[in-house]
């Protein structure tokens, strides 16, 4: 999860905490399965594309209206694509952090882990994607949503 994306998700955490009652369409352009994941575990009630068509945005309003949940079918497709996420926790921390392009030093010393453990995490995450290479399980990864 990018800062940009982790302040919008604490934004609409805290639109639920003050108003619990309200129902949220969200819209975004990412059709990324583990944010929407996020974002619907974060209580919204539906969620659709910035580029869906105007008839879509009514149809999901009104479900909303009543009582409803309403998920584009762009991200619905999306999701079920791509499969469920393989990777641990934190095999997706190591990954997040060899994404930003992390030493390995530097990755084991934030997750107090050792080099060596990292080393395993980054083959194990290499395997699970079928990957060729770190960088190739990063841009698997990502691809499917799972980082």
């Amino acid at each position: 999860m990018d800062s940009r994306e982790g302040e919008e998700i604490a934004v609409r955490g805290e639109l639920r905490a003050r108003l619990p009652e309200s129902r949220m369409l969200l819209m975004m352009a990412s059709t990324a399965p583990e944010r929407l994941r996020r974002l619907l575990d974060l209580h919204a009630a539906g969620v659709i594309s910035t580029n869906a068509p105007p008839d879509r945005l009514i149809h999901g309003v009104r479900k909303l209206v009543r009582g409803q949940r309403f998920v584009d079918p762009e991200f619905a497709l999306a999701a079920l694509d791509a499969g469920a996420n393989p990777l641990t926790p934190r095999e997706v921390e190591v990954l997040r952090l060899t994404a930003d392009g992390t030493p390995t030093r530097e990755i084991a010393e934030r997750l107090c882990l050792s080099a060596a453990t990292v080393r395993n995490h980054l083959s194990a995450i290499t395997r699970k994607t079928g990957g060729r290479s770190r960088i190739d399980a990063v841009r698997i990864a990502t691809e499917s949503g799972w980082v």
